[in-house]
This record gives structure tokens, C-alpha cells and sequence, in this order.
């Protein structure tokens, strides 16, 4: 995705590609055969599964078809061509009547990834409107002309056979190989801003997309840029321990909204603990200010009280959702392909983390908050979306904050490039 331009011609061509190799592979599929291709930021992605014996000369047709036949792949007319445009703008359009607390994680989310892996839902929207077929005629001859390939087959299959399917799809494919400066950058989350002496977060605020919804949300993230599995898990202890109490205190107690959670999720080798609630009774800024004082409590009420059997039960809970045995191959291949898509290349990541579990203790916890969530360099990032009319509504916020420590929708682009700017 080097353009908003790029990108939507990557999902035109996903749309249309998708739609002719359905028909083409339909009688595979009926013998449980499947396939799958998507265009990344990074390239494509195509993915296939079945058994075995078939799986080499079907990997190879699908490649074929896509690669070589285009013809085989994209709109034959204009008049096509427009109705998959339509079907993506219809698709994008859709964004603006999400609920506000989809809306929250989305821009919390942009904020964190590189302006060429995400683009705005604005910008791919101006983009789609100024595309035409010969532009995406191009950009598919283009698309498969050179780059490197990365592969990994597991199942039922041995050296050999694995190494055969994957030559098969080579010399279907033979693009021009690029060399290791011309790779694509692997994903690497941008850091947020840090507390600072004066200990106050960053608050980005956005008027809701869509005027008749009458609810608000806020979202505060806090953002973990340490990469040891130690760190990793103990962020997820911290989740488990204040998931619960969470939910009680804002949804129960104070029923400030239907819409109460908190978690982990993760981006290339960063961590980040969540915590998001939607109201239609309470302001958004009411909202933060309910969820920055449970925050500030969890030291003295959640951890400090803890005891070594406390600790205990949650580290079991997550050692015994990681020592599950996988139910299905598909899930044991997405992680094992997570580890090669980020550069990772950790297979044993699993056990590593269970060893990491097995070793913390109170002080870990105690200490590992407090950098997370108290101290100057914490990063934390409050996302609050502001209805027009209700009773959670309130002032409009503006499209440019007045400060480093209020944004406004505006200001996004600028954040990305400065945190883009400190991983140069």
C-alpha cells in the first residue's frame, strides 16, 4: 500500500478476483479443496488447504489463473468494474453508521499503525471515487511482476512433497525476485505519546460519524513497546485481574453504559491493554473521567491485596489456555504464520510464555503497572467519540486540538508521522 490509491485498487482486485476464482474452483471446493488470496500492505497472501495428493497441481491452477490470465481475474467491461466499485464505496460508506465504540477502536487503532499499512476510511473513500478500470488493469500486471516469496506448508505432507508444491507455485508465479533493500517494511507499531512530568494523557476527541446516534464511548489504551515474553504475559495478568472489577464499578455499580470491557490485544511486537465503555446517558468526557479514577485505584484496591494464591489462579488460567491442545490445524498455521509475517520467527512462543508465567511474582506485577499506567514514560491514549444529540451529547469537538495533550481528528496524521518519525 504505498497510496490510498494503491489500496483500493488492491481491494477492487481482491473483490473481483475472488468472485471469478469462486466459479472456477467450485467443483475443487466440492472435493474439499480451498483457497483463499488477499492483498496486504506488504503483498499477497494466498493460502490453500485439502488434502494432499491434490494440493500441488491446485495450488499451481489457482496461481495461474491469477498471476498469468488476468483476463481470468478482473471486470471484463466498465460496467462491471463499476458495480464492484460501488459494492466497496457501499462497503466503506457503512463505517460511518458503526457504533461509537467501533469508531473508538478504530481510531485508536490508526493512531498506532504506519500511514502506509492503514489508511484513513476518508482517504481510500476520495481514492475509490477517482479510480478507473485502466488503473486497476495496471496495477494487476504490476502486482505480480517482482517480489519475494515466503512459504510455509504443514499437515499431512513431508520434505519433498512440500518443497515440490512450493517450486510448482514459483515457477507459476516468476516474478522477478527484489533484492533485501527493496523489501517491503515488516509492521512495526508507532509508539503513543508519553505521560510526561506533568502526568496527563493524551486525549484524542471526535465528533460521532453518524448524527442520529445518540451514544458516547471512550476508550483508554495503554501501551506496552516492551517485547520479552515476560512483559507479554504480565500485561495479560494485569487484564485478568482487572477485568472483572471493571465491568462491576462502570456497568453495575455506576451503569454509566450497556457496553462495558476491557483486554489485550496485540500489534507486530507491542502489547496494549484496552479498556472501552458506550453510554447513552453519560458524556464522553464523563466517561474518561469514571475510567481514569478506576485506573488510578487499581494499585492500591486490585494489586496491592493480592495474595500468592490469587497469582496463582491467574497464572493457571493462562498457562491452561496456552497448554490446550490446538482442535484445529488451521489455528496451529496462523500462528505459526503470525511468527514469519512479523519477522518474529518464535515458534516456541507458547512454551516460552508458560515458562514466563511460571515466574512471576508480586513485585513483577506491582512494578510492571506502575510503568505501564503511573510513571512519566507510561504511553496512554484516550479516544472519545461525542454524539450531536442526546443526553450523553456535548460540545462538538473540534477538528484540531489546542494543545500536545488534546487532538482533535485532524491531528491524527500528524501523530502517526511523529511516531513514524521515532522509529527512523
Amino acid at each position: 500500500y504505498s497510496s490510498p490509491t494503491k489500496a483500493v485498487l488492491g481491494m477492487l482486485y481482491q473483490q473481483s478476483a475472488g468472485d471469478k476464482m469462486n466459479e472456477e474452483t467450485y467443483d475443487a471446493r466440492l472435493a474439499g479443496l480451498t483457497y483463499d488470496s488477499q492483498v496486504l500492505p506488504r503483498g499477497v497472501r494466498m493460502t490453500f488447504g485439502g488434502y494432499n495428493d491434490k494440493l500441488g497441481s491446485f495450488a499451481a491452477y489457482v496461481s495461474n489463473k491469477l498471476a498469468r490470465n488476468l483476463d481470468d481475474s478482473l471486470p471484463k467491461d466498465e460496467e462491471e468494474f463499476e458495480r464492484y466499485k460501488d459494492n466497496l464505496l457501499r462497503a466503506l460508506s457503512a463505517f460511518n453508521v458503526k457504533e461509537p465504540y467501533g469508531h473508538a477502536i478504530y481510531y485508536s487503532g490508526l493512531t498506532m499503525q504506519p500511514r502506509n499499512t492503514l489508511y484513513s476510511n476518508q482517504h481510500l473513500v476520495a481514492a475509490l471515487k477517482e479510480t478507473s478500470l485502466p488503473q486497476l488493469v495496471d496495477y494487476a500486471k504490476t502486482l505480480w511482476a517482482s517480489g519475494k516469496g515466503e512459504a510455509l506448508l504443514q499437515g499431512n505432507i513431508n520434505k519433498k512433497e512440500a518443497l515440490d508444491i512450493v517450486s510448482s507455485i514459483d515457477k507459476t508465479l516468476a516474478f522477478k525476485t527484489i533484492t533485501p533493500e527493496q523489501y517491503p517494511k515488516r509492521l512495526k507499531a508507532l509508539p503513543l505519546p508519553t505521560r510526561g512530568s506533568d502526568k496527563a494523557v493524551t486525549r484524542l476527541s471526535i465528533s460521532e460519524p453518524n448524527p442520529s446516534n445518540k451514544n458516547a464511548a471512550s476508550q483508554i489504551t495503554l501501551q506496552c513497546l516492551k517485547t520479552s515474553e515476560k512483559d507479554h504475559v504480565l500485561i495479560e495478568v494485569i487484564s485478568a485481574i482487572i477485568e472483572e472489577p471493571f465491568f462491576d464499578e462502570l456497568r453495575t455499580k455506576q451503569q454509566l453504559g450497556y457496553i462495558v470491557s476491557s483486554g489485550v490485544k496485540g500489534l507486530d511486537q507491542s502489547r496494549f491493554l484496552s479498556a472501552i465503555v458506550q453510554s447513552n446517558v453519560a458524556p464522553a468526557e464523563k466517561i474518561t473521567s469514571s475510567m481514569l479514577t478506576f485506573l488510578d485505584s487499581v494499585h492500591d484496591k486490585l494489586l496491592v491485596p493480592l495474595s500468592s494464591l490469587d497469582i496463582e489462579l491467574y497464572v493457571k488460567g493462562l498457562v491452561d489456555k496456552r497448554l490446550e491442545p490446538d482442535k484445529q490445524l488451521a489455528v496451529e498455521v496462523t500462528r505459526n504464520w503470525s511468527e514469519i509475517a512479523y519477522g518474529r520467527f518464535q515458534f516456541d512462543r507458547l512454551q516460552a510464555e508458560v515458562a514466563a508465567l511460571l515466574d512471576i511474582s508480586k513485585d513483577d506485577i506491582l512494578e510492571f503497572w506502575d510503568d505501564l499506567y503511573n510513571s512519566e514514560s507510561s504511553r496512554i491514549l484516550v479516544t472519545e467519540i461525542v454524539p450531536r444529540t442526546g443526553q450523553a451529547s456535548s460540545k462538538e469537538p473540534a477538528l484540531n486540538g489546542n494543545g500536545d495533550k488534546l487532538l482533535g481528528i485532524n491531528d491524527i496524521d500528524g501523530l502517526r508521522a511523529a511516531g513514524e518519525e521515532s522509529l527512523a
